[in-house]
């Protein structure tokens, strides 16, 4: 991202967006209402439904289940929160008034941060781009998004349904390589939205620092899987399964790697085998309901941590295959795993699932904080004080027990990183106010402060006494 396109028609791009903000500051909660029930509706065709299905199978091979869920169901769910909560989230909330502040009145008034840039990246790239936007459409902004040039069908489907539902003052896409997204974080937006890599969420955020512009940092990490002695192995494995295979596992919430319980260790190995058979069959690259690798460069990147760690001792207790011609990478379960790995140092965003195995909580505690605060942890564990301790030992930006995606499908929960995982907030609320600027408001109702003016008389001595009994 160091080298940028000219810049001129992207400067021109935000001036008319600004100009035109205002516009929409104005705008009331059923005008922002009606904004978001456009995208329902151009939604509820089936024609559009059915060329969003195929670009991302053109994209990712996806399954159409699991783009209608994890892509186009996703959407139903926040718009309807949002609607349902838009109109009392817009009101200004009063706030309590100290007694040494008697007289006055205290609010938050909630107004839009202005012209705000999305990036959204190739993973889900149309529900990362989609749900950012629903909660800065409901605060009132002007938008542009760039989406990811790794996904061109997607981003073209982008492109041509916000044509078709937005004025290009509200809403612009642009296309475009890495440059392009260089050259707009430098532009002086009101607010950056950036899902992707830590790498490039830094360089995103040194880029805003020199306008300072607020940054939303939605970035990923290994994200740990904690497994209990105590657990249905069966049951168990299959909720893992699914929740590591899932868009070959090229989910940012995925579990990066397991720790077991040694006691359960073989045969949850074994399980988690069983369950790709039942999931995939025993050639998954022939499988309708197994993704694609969005790329060469990842297939490269997971082919790479693979024979990295094989040549360090690690055994390949399930999978392996892959296929550079077919973007294939067969779900694959590696034991004998150490942490000085490289699968264990970088993401792998992939559907590989290195297995470690521990003795006792310490040495679980140890090795999830001996790495950076991850955006997701699992516990699958049905004793309360393992749960309880790992969340006190432990930090993530968010935890789920014994299930894997539902911590994303609630929008009253936020969703987002901490450290090295993200920066900021989004979903319900706080996805909402992300996109606005909370504007303090005091008002003088009564009583007048100016007995407290100069000069320091004995008087207003006595008066800070009453009020400050400290003084």
């Amino acid at each position: 991202m160091d080298t940028a396109p000219p810049t001129q028609h992207f400067d021109d791009l935000l001036q008319r967006q600004r100009r035109y903000a205002p516009t929409l500051a104005r705008t009331t909660a059923r005008e922002r209402k009606e904004r978001l029930d456009r995208i329902l509706t151009y939604l509820s065709d089936a024609g559009n439904r059915d060329r969003l299905i195929e670009a991302l199978r053109q994209d990712l091979g996806k399954p159409a289940v699991e783009t209608i869920t994890s892509e186009i169901g996703v959407l139903y769910s926040h718009v309807g929160y949002v609607k349902k909560h838009l109109k009392r989230w817009m009101e200004p909330r009063r706030v309590a008034t100290p007694v040494n502040m008697l007289g006055t009145r205290n609010y938050i008034y909630y107004e839009p941060k202005g012209c705000v840039l999305i990036l959204s990246p190739w993973n889900y790239p149309f529900n990362l781009a989609m749900v950012p936007l629903i909660y800065a459409i409901a605060a009132g902004c002007t938008i542009v998004l760039k989406p990811s040039e790794a996904s061109p069908a997607t981003t073209d489907y982008l492109q041509r349904m916000m044509t078709d539902l937005y004025d290009a003052n509200e809403v612009t896409v642009v296309k475009g390589e890495a440059d392009t997204a260089a050259a707009l974080t430098r532009l002086p937006f009101d607010h950056i939205f950036f899902t992707g890599s830590p790498a490039v969420g830094k360089k995103v955020m040194a880029a805003a620092a020199e306008n300072l512009t607020a940054v939303t940092l939605e970035l990923g990490g290994k994200s740990p899987c904690i497994v209990g002695e105590d657990v249905d192995v069966g049951k168990s494995a299959r909720n893992v399964s699914w929740g590591k295979f899932f868009n070959a596992g090229q989910t940012c919430t995925a579990p990066d790697y397991l720790m077991v319980h040694e006691r359960v260790a073989d045969r949850y190995v074994t399980a988690l085998g069983e369950t790709i058979a039942e999931f995939y069959g025993d050639n998954p690259q022939t499988s309708e309901s197994y993704a694609r690798i969005v790329n060469q460069k990842q297939h490269d990147h997971l082919t790479g941590l693979l024979a990295d760690a094989v040549g360090q001792g690690a055994t390949v207790a399930h999978g392996g295959q892959h296929d550079a011609a077919d973007r294939y990478f067969a779900p694959t379960i590696l034991t004998n795993v150490t942490p000085d790995m490289r699968i264990m140092q970088e993401e792998i965003f992939g559907p590989i699932i290195p297995v470690l195995t521990y003795r006792d909580l310490d040495e679980v505690v140890r090795q999830v904080n001996s790495l950076p605060k991850p955006l997701a942890f699992y516990i699958q564990a049905n004793q309360r004080p393992i749960v309880k301790r790992l969340l006190r030992e432990t930090s993530a930006g968010g935890t789920l027990v014994n299930e894997f995606f539902l911590g994303n499908a609630n929008p009253a929960l936020p969703f987002g990183g901490v450290n090295n995982s993200g920066l900021g907030k989004s979903f319900g609320y706080h996805g909402w106010v992300d996109f606005c600027n909370e504007r303090s408001v005091l008002e003088r109702r009564f009583f007048d402060l100016s007995v407290a003016y100069p000069p320091y008389t004995e008087q207003v001595t006595q008066l800070l006494k009453k009020i400050y009994p400290w003084f």
